[in-house]
Parts: C-alpha cells; sequence; structure tokens
C-alpha cells in the first residue's frame, strides 16, 4: 500500500460515517413511528423548533447577563483612566469628573421633580439579582459624587459655568457667521443697496464693531468661568474628591482586578451558558429513551428535536470557548513559549485539533448513541421490532407495522436468530458478517 493511503482511507471511512450519521440525524428527524411526517406535521414541528430555539436563546442570554459585567463591577475604572490618562492637565480633567458628578437639570424637570438615584444606589441597584459585587472603592468613588451632587452651592456653580459656556459658544458661532457673510455685506455696500433690501443681516460697515463687542464679551465671560471653576475646584467636597482620586496605588490596584474580571469574563459567561444547557441536554436525551422504550412516538420525535436543538448552541459555546479567554491564552502562551509571538500558529494548532476532535466526537456518537448493535439488543430484549421498535405479538417472525423480518440463519448452526444480533441465539457464534451500514437507524 503506498504511503499515506491509511490516512486517505480513514479521511474516506469518517466522511462515510459522518454521511450516515447526518442521514440519520435527518430521517428521525422527519418520521414519527418509522412513517415520514405529511406537510401539515412538518409545518408544526417547525414552529415548535422555532419556539424552542427562541426560548433557548433568550435563556442562554439572560444566563449570559446574570454576572455582572466588568464594567458593571467596576464603574469608577473608565473616570479613573481618563484622569490618569490627563497627564500634565489634571486640572483639567479633574474639573470634568467634577463636573460630571454634578446632576444636570434636564429640559422639562422642574425644582419639585422627584431626584434621580443617586450613583451609589445606582451602582448598587446594577449588582442585584446578579452574580458578583461592586469593587468597594467604586463606591466609594460614587460616594464622594453623591456628596458634590448633594451640595446647593455646587449645583448653582454648575448652572452658572453652563450658562456662560452656553453665551461664549453663541457669541463665537455670531463672529463666525459674520465673517463669512462679510464679502457679501460688503458688495451689497458697494453697490448702494437699500438696508430694506441687503440679504445680509450684518452690514460690512457694523461687521467690525459687532465682532470685537463679542470679543469683548467673550473676554468677560471667560474670566467668569475661570473664577466659577476656581470656587468648584476650591469647595471641601471637590478637594476631598480629588485628593481620594490621587490615590494611586488604590486605583492602580484596581485596575489590575478590572483587568483580571475582563479576562475572565468570557470563560464564566460561556460556562455558565453550557451549564445552562447541559440538563436540557441530558433531560431531553433521558425523555427521548423513556419515549422509545414506551413506545410514544409522538413524545420520542419532540424530544429528540429538542436534544438537536440544544446540542448545537452548546456545540457552538464549546467552539466559541476555545477561542476566546482562558482557553486560548493557555494555547497561545504555550505556542509563544516554543516558537515566539507567532500568534498565527494558533490557528494553524486549531485546524489541526478541530477535525481530530470531530472525528473522535463521530466516533463517541456512534458508539454510544447510534450503535445499531446495542439498539437491536435493547429492541429484541423488549420484544419490538428491529427497525420500527413498535412492540410485537408474542412468537411475532415479522413486525406487523412495518413488516420486517426479526430473525435470520446463523452463519455456523443454520438455526433461526435475531437480526443484527453480535452472537448466536442458539449455538453462541459470532455473526461476523453482519454490516452495521446495513442496520436501521436508531430511532
Amino acid at each position: 500500500m503506498p504511503p499515506g493511503l491509511p490516512w486517505i482511507e480513514g479521511l474516506r471511512g469518517a466522511r462515510r460515517r459522518l454521511g450516515r450519521l447526518l442521514k440519520s440525524l435527518l430521517q428521525r428527524s422527519g418520521t414519527l413511528n418509522d412513517q415520514p411526517l405529511n406537510k401539515a406535521s412538518l409545518l408544526v414541528i417547525v414552529l415548535v423548533d422555532l419556539v424552542l430555539l427562541v426560548n433557548i436563546f433568550s435563556g442562554m442570554a439572560a444566563i449570559g447577563q446574570w454576572p455582572l459585567s466588568p464594567q458593571q463591577a467596576f464603574p469608577c475604572e473608565a473616570e479613573w483612566s481618563l484622569y490618569r490618562e490627563a497627564g500634565g492637565d489634571r486640572r483639567e480633567q479633574g474639573l470634568a469628573i467634577l463636573r460630571r458628578a454634578i446632576p444636570r437639570r434636564a429640559p422639562g424637570e422642574t425644582q419639585s421633580s422627584a431626584p434621580a438615584p443617586g450613583f451609589r444606589a445606582s451602582a448598587q441597584e446594577a449588582s442585584r439579582d446578579h452574580l458578583g459585587r461592586v469593587d468597594p472603592l467604586c463606591l466609594k468613588f460614587a460616594g464622594h459624587q453623591d456628596r458634590i451632587a448633594a451640595q446647593p452651592g455646587l449645583r448653582r456653580l454648575q448652572r452658572d459655568l453652563d450658562r456662560a459656556e452656553r453665551e461664549i459658544a453663541t457669541l463665537e458661532q455670531s463672529n463666525a457667521t459674520i465673517r463669512s457673510q462679510y464679502d457679501s455685506s460688503l458688495l451689497e455696500q458697494i453697490a448702494a443697496q437699500p438696508a430694506s433690501q441687503a440679504l445680509q443681516p450684518v452690514p460690512a460697515a457694523e461687521a467690525r464693531q459687532r465682532i470685537e463687542a463679542n470679543d469683548a464679551r467673550i473676554s468677560v465671560l471667560r474670566s467668569q468661568v475661570v473664577a466659577l471653576q476656581e470656587k468648584l475646584l476650591e469647595a471641601p467636597e471637590s478637594q476631598a474628591f480629588l485628593g481620594f482620586l490621587n490615590r494611586t496605588a488604590s486605583f492602580e490596584a484596581m485596575e489590575q482586578r478590572f483587568e483580571r474580571a475582563l479576562f475572565w469574563a468570557p470563560s464564566q459567561r460561556l460556562l455558565l451558558q453550557s451549564l445552562f444547557l447541559m440538563p436540557l441536554v441530558l433531560l431531553s436525551l433521558q425523555i427521548h429513551r423513556l419515549a422509545l422504550r414506551g413506545g410514544h412516538g409522538l413524545l420520542a420525535l419532540v424530544s429528540w428535536h429538542l436534544l438537536v436543538l440544544t446540542l448545537i448552541p452548546l456545540l457552538l459555546k464549546l467552539a466559541e470557548m476555545a477561542q476566546v479567554g482562558v482557553i486560548f491564552s493557555v494555547v497561545l502562551q504555550a505556542v509563544q513559549a516554543l516558537v515566539g509571538n507567532l500568534r498565527f500558529l494558533v490557528s494553524y494548532l486549531y485546524l489541526l485539533v478541530v477535525p481530530v476532535v470531530g472525528f473522535a466526537l463521530i466516533k463517541l456518537l456512534q458508539t454510544l448513541v447510534f450503535n445499531p448493535r446495542v439498539q437491536a439488543a435493547e429492541r429484541a430484549q423488549r420484544h419490538r421490532c428491529l427497525r420500527c421498535a413498535r412492540r410485537l405479538p408474542a412468537g411475532s417472525r415479522h413486525c406487523p407495522h412495518c413488516g420486517y423480518g426479526q430473525f435470520r440463519d446463523c452463519v455456523l448452526c443454520h438455526q433461526q436468530t435475531h437480526r443484527h444480533l453480535s452472537y448466536c441465539s442458539q449455538c453462541g457464534a459470532a455473526q461476523l458478517d453482519v454490516a452495521p451500514s446495513t442496520l436501521p437507524p436508531r430511532r
């Protein structure tokens, strides 16, 4: 045999087994008591499958959101990152954090409106009925924000700052408009255009004076903004908050905890979703087996569809788990330790491992779930038809439901023995000529 031919034959055999497995899956999904489903029944079973699939994915989404996300467990991490990355401009970033802590009144909101929940209450509310807890440092961070938001004087400073900044923006926009329209207004002036027929609101002769007046007002407003900002920074609550932000060691430790949570979050979510699916797989498999033994064809069909629908997302989640989180990190570290920083070799490794795992799974399913000899032995012990699994009358040699012959001649003693069993029931000789490919699909 030429070198390499066993590999080719192995691949061909795996392909044939995969084809038989898929054919068996499709046959079992579209037949009831060994009879094909009619179009109306197929429509009903498709609708049932859709309802089951929607509920399965809804449950997976719900359990995936059960653990607190890293952003929910560390709500202050984003604010601290902005403050840390400000570099030498800590004053401006400190002002930004302080102003974000002070609530702004929404349009239509009055002073008598119910106050919005505080930062600490919102953080704790996010962790209610969830797995995990909010980081204690972030709760202290939220407590400082609440104390700042509760000061009426700071809220007045915030409103004054917003008003001054809006007026500055309006005046700057007015100057930009006047400059963009100056050429047109100058042409109207040269042409002696009457004021009543002028297209531009500011005549060219007044443009310079209007811009200078706006610039003077902007200068005054900016001085007011600086003064208001200083008052905001010098408030005792602000000083306490900024001092808290300068506890660099505590926040760096918090960032490390955030990074660990960020690393483990995908694996944790996928593990919980897999644990959600496993009981459905085991329950549907057990119900399917009991339905087959009891001859409940409809229940066996529905439980079979539920089994297939839960196995599909479970396999997808297991494949996803191999691409993210701790498993991928371990594989990547192993590859980097062997060949350096060649990340693309991880894809090659998966391309080699995944087919091997797939073939092993096919072999396992063929051995445990779709083994025709095991199925025939179970049916013979329960006096059921070896093909359609319906109950046989005592002494029947053929099934009265599908006409299938239950016996064959032994290869050694030529006495009658059950089909598809490995040994003769008369002389015990091995029935070596029983071809698994000729056996009926398990129902």
